[in-house]
Formats: structure tokens, sequence, C-alpha cells
């Protein structure tokens, strides 16, 4: 048998009723955001592990590197540019593996790095946020300012040294380098509204038609030993005035 329209008028206004009683709305939930959203990386739960043993090992670590592959990359092919330029000041490298924003964050909430009292921090994140999802530029600075937020919050007396996320793809056209780009100068702002140092390194990798250099980077996002060379070489001066 078929309600009639009198009936049905009279349910509508009764499920409204109870809807606004108990404080339900049809007012849309906004998307998550996964950039901003911490979260382990699962594939790097053994090194997250030793990294926090890491950290207690070099309490006095006055330079700590916070950032992906291309960040533990100077525990490999950088490992000699390491000790040679850093080796002063008593470095401290924290880098994940296919970390993206979302996974700095999830390290930060544990507080097992909030012990060190370092001088000057610096940071590189965003390149798997393109290459693994490619978020829009958008959430990727969201992700990155964040990141910032935090590491003034539990580090007050460190300098935030904020690099460029680097270029990726081999041709300045790449969709992947392009996204990149795009957050970049989000990233830029960012770091001049928070009063964070920044610096883009994007040329010391590649040529003057924008096209990334092979012999820094054989798959055209990693830095090999000479790319480490190049990225040391490039923050030496900086570092001095960073770490005064």
């Amino acid at each position: 048998m078929q309600l009639s329209t009198l009936t049905v008028l009279f349910c509508v206004v009764i499920t409204s009723i109870a809807c606004q009683a108990s404080g339900t709305s049809t007012k849309p939930i906004a998307p998550r955001v996964a950039a901003l959203s911490p979260e382990e990386n699962q594939n790097m739960h053994e090194r997250n592990l030793m990294l926090v043993e890491r950290a207690k090992d070099n309490a006095d670590a006055k330079l700590v590197f916070l950032g992906d592959s291309i960040t533990q990359g100077w525990d490999g092919g950088g490992n000699e540019a390491w000790t040679r330029e850093f080796g002063a000041y008593d470095p401290l490298n924290l880098g994940v593996s296919g970390d993206r924003t979302e996974h700095v964050l999830w390290r930060l909430a544990q507080g097992s790095y909030d012990h060190l009292k370092p001088k000057t921090i610096v940071i590189m994140i965003g390149t798997n946020n393109t290459g693994h999802r490619m978020d829009p530029p958008a959430d990727i600075a969201a992700g990155v300012e964040e990141i910032l937020a935090q590491l003034t919050q539990r580090f007050p007396e460190a300098k935030l040294v904020l690099l460029s996320i680097f270029p990726r793809g081999e041709s300045a056209e790449d969709p992947s380098r392009l996204n990149n780009d795009a957050a970049n100068k989000l990233l830029l702002g960012i770091a001049k509204q928070r009063g964070v140092e920044s610096l883009d390194l994007t040329r010391a990798f590649t040529d003057a038609k924008g096209t990334l250099v092979k012999d820094l980077m054989p798959d055209f996002l990693h830095p090999n030993a000479r790319g480490y060379d190049v990225w040391a070489n490039a923050i030496r001066d900086p570092l001095k005035r960073w770490m005064q």
C-alpha cells in the first residue's frame, strides 16, 4: 500500500526535527588531507625504530637533517661528504626512505626526538607526496607548514632551514617536476612568513635548459656520491652562518 503525500511529508518533517534535536548536520564533511594526517611509514618501521635509538645516542647533535630517501642517502653514497663537511657539527641524519609529509608528522608526534637540542634543523620533504600520489601543491605545502609548526614548538631554540624540494624528472616539463615546482613556490612564501631560512638548490643539479644532470642524479631523483658533494658544497657557506 502506498503512503499518501501527507504521510510522506509528515515523515520528512519528523526526521528533520529528530536530526536537529540530535545535532546531526547535513553539512558536508571536509575531505581528509592525507599530507596533513600523521601516519607511520610502515614499510620503514625498522628504520623508524633505529632512528629513535640513533637520536638517543646522539643527544648532543647540533645539526639535524630531516627528510626522505634523499636525506637518508647521506648514510650511503653521501657518507664521505657528510663526514667531511658536517662532522664538526655533531650531525644527526633522520631521513627515512619513502617518507611523505604525513610520515614526518607521525615521527615528530611520537616525541622520540624531543630531547634533542640542535642549533640547526635542515628539512626537505614532499617529493614522495608528488611521486606516490601526485598530491596537489597546496596539500604538500600545508603538510610542510605543519612540520615547521611542530618543529618550532618542539625545538624553539633551533634555526629551521627549509630546502626546496629537489628537482625530479629529466625534463623541466616533467609533470612531477612541475608539481614540485608549484609546491616550492608556496613553500618559499611559507618560509618567509614564518621567518624560516630557505634555500633552493635546483640550479645546482640542472643545466641551463633545466634538464636534470644525469651524472649527479642517475635516476633523475636521487643524488649519487657526486650529487651529495654538490649538495654539501652548495650549503657549506650558508651552514657556517646557520650554525653560529
